[in-house]
């Protein structure tokens, strides 16, 4: 799996491809949704403007030229949605009050809120894909470890491992990690270590 799904970018160029569609809708929707709430929109207008998204991609996915970023084409078009939304809201003289339910006093710039969106939905499905590989405690231990920061004497007592079984669960991930998945976390941070 790379950054931008290039097989089911792919598959999707073709209409047809039910099976490919879904998946797209299931893996990047929540992403749009989450995107949207975090620059402001209520759910249902973010739900909104992850449909026009979706909408959108359907009709100019097959003139995508792969050259480009899709990462960055479709932050564009979702930037350009919420923009409208909030044109046409204040056009309308309704801008705050619906929309604005959940505005955070500062709000992070787009490009934040983009980047931490795209890297949390793939890091997710990285997890998830993770959790069919691993025991739980296996993967358990990498997450407080590598990922919360727990102290190896605190992960051994609530886990009732050992140090060393910590570091081999650590280890054992990594591997797996970087063997399957370290092209993708290289598109995210730069080379993994």
């Amino acid at each position: 799996m790379d950054e931008t799904r290039s097989s089911l970018l792919h598959r999707v160029r073709d209409l047809r491809d039910r099976d490919g569609w879904r998946e797209f809708d299931l893996f990047y929707r929540p992403m749009l949704v989450r995107y949207a709430r975090a620059r402001g929109l209520d759910t249902v207008s973010a739900e909104e403007i992850a449909q026009q998204c979706l909408t959108s991609i359907v009709k100019q996915i097959s003139a995508f030229e792969r050259q480009r970023s899709f990462r960055g084409w479709l932050r564009r078009m979702v930037d350009h949605k919420v923009a409208d939304f909030f044109a046409s809201r204040s056009r309308q003289g309704r801008a705050g009050a619906v929309a604005l339910q959940n505005a955070p006093d500062a709000p992070p710039e787009p490009s934040e809120i983009w980047e931490t969106q795209w890297n949390e939905t793939h890091l997710q499905t990285l997890l998830t894909e993770l959790r069919n590989s691993f025991a739980e405690h296996t993967l358990r231990a990498f997450e407080l470890y590598v990922l919360s920061h727990y102290d190896v004497a605190e992960i051994g007592r609530v886990l009732d491992m050992t140090p060393n079984q910590i570091y081999v669960a650590k280890s054992r991930v990594i591997t797996h990690i970087k063997k399957n998945f370290g092209d993708m976390l290289d598109s995210l941070y730069g080379v993994w270590p």
